[in-house]
């Protein structure tokens, strides 16, 4: 009866927490497994089988301005709470591919905050951009890129 007892008191308090702050949802019978292991909602975690987390792309949607040295390019991307943005670039001879990497580091059992936040991205090529295209790695548009003065 104890047991019981401890499950309900524990999916009331879970219950609770997720309506005070609004974020996210969790679900917890006391017939199911502890309640750090049943997550759902778009504050779910994205890990691997090991536990880290993976990136996803999100398309530029900013203006991209390359720097006077011709090899850093920067952008502006969205991150949410327990997140963390990554401007990476691979190049060939006739265009630079750009990704904004959205990685969520989120533990669990972790409340993160359902914030939208701009942040300053940036990454240095190995040789400047010249006249070679940019291309969002996200969805394969091209990309204007405004000389920074």
């Amino acid at each position: 009866m104890n047991r019981r007892l401890l499950a309900l008191a524990a999916a009331a308090a879970v219950a609770a927490t997720a309506a005070l702050t609004g974020c996210g949802s969790k679900t917890v019978s006391p017939a199911a497994a502890p309640p750090s292991a049943s997550t759902s909602g778009s504050h779910a975690p994205s890990a691997a089988p090991g536990g880290a987390a993976q990136p996803k792309d999100q398309p530029i949607s900013k203006p991209v301005t390359v720097a006077s040295d011709g090899r850093t390019l920067h952008t502006e991307a969205v991150r949410g709470g327990c997140e963390t943005v990554a401007l990476k670039a691979s190049e060939a001879a006739s265009q630079v591919t750009l990704t904004v990497q959205v990685t969520k580091h989120q533990k669990l059992g972790q409340m993160c905050p359902d914030i939208a936040q701009l942040t300053q991205v940036s990454t240095t090529l190995k040789a400047p951009l010249d006249s070679r295209k940019l291309v969002d790695g996200a969805n394969g548009k091209q990309l204007p890129a405004a000389k920074r003065q």
